[in-house]
């Protein structure tokens, strides 16, 4: 599979993960407190948080329903006088009603290298919501949970999509070397591979210059910079090498 396919290494219902976690995002921002510090985003509180997914997700469903480039200076953003559970719950709705009737193998305008179509909104946004999902109710106090699963999709959207978006968007330098990644209580394996000019992708059990083992949820949130390497992670060859991957976290 190249860099690029918008298809899934598991049968993930990513319409309904969406609504579910679109649901537990809004119950975190009603426990609260609003006030809450994001500790993933630094100087972020819940609220910022809500208004944040609230204007992507209507940034994603304008995008859509045009099938082209929008101005985002006309999407509505929370305002000090706005109610963030509404704002991000109408936010929400919104987008799963489009998508719930789309066509998912329609063109689209998108930002990231992969496959232009309505799908790739669908998995991207269904991502950006469960990893936020996590942020909000790490934020009220709560232990969130994080499905092996969907962690793994997780993992190969962010070697096949995220990676490739920062080398672009932000002109990141990737560690020159290989790593190989490997969940162990879901299915998920992945050979990335950098040099100076260059960058590869392969899903396969391969020797890498460090392979890193563990939960698909604890790698997941490791490689998006929520959390640190465990004792229930193993690493095999060149510890600094994955350090230097982890480094380059999220977005």
């Amino acid at each position: 599979m190249s860099i690029g396919s918008v298809a899934a290494m598991t049968d993930i219902d990513y319409l309904r993960q969406l609504e579910s976690d679109g649901q537990r995002f809004a119950d975190a921002l009603r426990m609260g407190p609003l006030r809450a510090p994001v500790a993933a985003c630094p100087g972020w509180t819940v609220r910022d948080l809500a208004g944040h997914m609230g204007w992507v997700q209507r940034w994603a469903d304008g995008v859509i329903k045009s099938g082209g480039a929008i101005d985002q200076s006309a999407l509505p953003e929370l305002t000090a006088d706005d109610d963030p559970v509404e704002y991000f719950v109408l936010g929400c709705a919104a987008l799963v009603e489009t998508l719930a009737t789309a066509d998912l193998a329609a063109p689209t305008w998108l930002l990231w290298r992969t496959e232009k179509v309505v799908g790739a909104w669908l998995r991207r946004q269904c991502h950006e919501l469960a990893l936020h999902r996590w942020d909000a109710e790490q934020a009220v106090g709560l232990s969130p949970p994080f499905d092996g699963a969907l962690a793994s999709d997780g993992i190969d959207e962010y070697f096949d999509i995220v990676i490739p978006r920062k080398i672009d968007r932000d002109g990141i330098s990737l560690p020159t070397g290989s790593l190989h990644v490997h969940c162990t209580d879901v299915h998920g394996e992945w050979l990335v591979k950098a040099t100076d000019d260059s960058y590869e992708l392969t899903r396969e059990h391969a020797k890498g210059d460090v392979a890193w083992r563990g939960p698909a949820a604890a790698l997941l949130l490791a490689l998006w910079g929520r959390a640190e390497r465990a004792p229930a992670q193993q690493v095999f060859g060149d510890e600094a090498l994955l350090d230097a991957w982890l480094a380059l976290g999220g977005s």
